[in-house]
C-alpha cells in the first residue's frame, strides 16, 4: 500500500513538472494527456495483481460453501424454535381439552419434522389418570394416533 501510494505520488509529480517545463500550446496539452495516462495507470496497478479468474471461482465457491451452512444452520434453529412453540401450544391445549373434561394431569407433548419439513406434533406423554375421551380428543382434534399417546398414571 505504502509503495502504490509513493508510486502515485511521484508520478503526479513527474507529470506537473513535465507540463510546467513543455512550452504552451499543443506540445502541454500532449504532455498533459500522458501525464494523465500514466497517472491513470499508476493508480490501477494495483487491480492487476488483486485476483486471476481462476482465484474468483475459488472465492465464490467457499462464499456459497459457508452461505449453505449458516443457511443450514439457520434453518435448524429456526425448525427448532417452531418446534418448541408447537409442543408448548399442543400441550396447553390438551391441558385446555382435560380442564372441560374434570381431568388433573400433565402433559408432555414432543414435535418431530415431517416430510414437508414442518415441525408437527408426534407423541404426547400425559401424566395422569387415563381417559378416553382425552384420548378420543387427541386423536381427532391434534392427530396424534392412539399409539403415540403414552399415559403415565401415579
Amino acid at each position: 500500500m505504502k509503495q502504490w501510494l509513493l508510486g502515485v505520488v511521484l508520478t503526479a509529480f513527474a507529470g506537473a513538472l513535465a507540463r510546467d517545463l513543455t512550452p504552451k500550446g499543443r506540445q502541454q496539452a500532449m504532455v498533459r494527456l500522458a501525464g494523465g495516462l500514466l497517472l491513470t495507470l499508476a493508480i490501477l496497478t494495483p487491480l492487476r495483481g488483486l485476483s486471476t479468474p481462476r482465484a474468483l471461482p475459488e472465492g465464490t465457491e467457499e462464499l456459497r460453501r459457508r452461505t449453505q451452512t449458516l443457511s443450514e444452520t439457520y434453518r435448524k434453529d429456526g425448525q427448532q424454535a417452531l418446534a418448541a412453540v408447537i409442543e408448548e401450544r399442543t400441550g396447553a391445549y390438551i391441558l385446555d381439552k382435560a380442564d372441560r373434561l374434570g381431568l388433573e394431569c400433565q402433559v408432555a407433548v414432543a414435535a418431530a419434522v415431517g416430510e414437508s419439513g414442518i415441525p408437527l406434533p408426534d407423541t404426547v406423554t400425559i401424566y395422569g389418570r387415563f381417559s378416553a375421551d382425552l384420548a378420543a380428543c387427541i386423536e381427532e382434534e391434534v392427530g396424534i394416533p392412539a399409539e403415540k399417546i403414552i399415559w403415565l398414571e401415579e
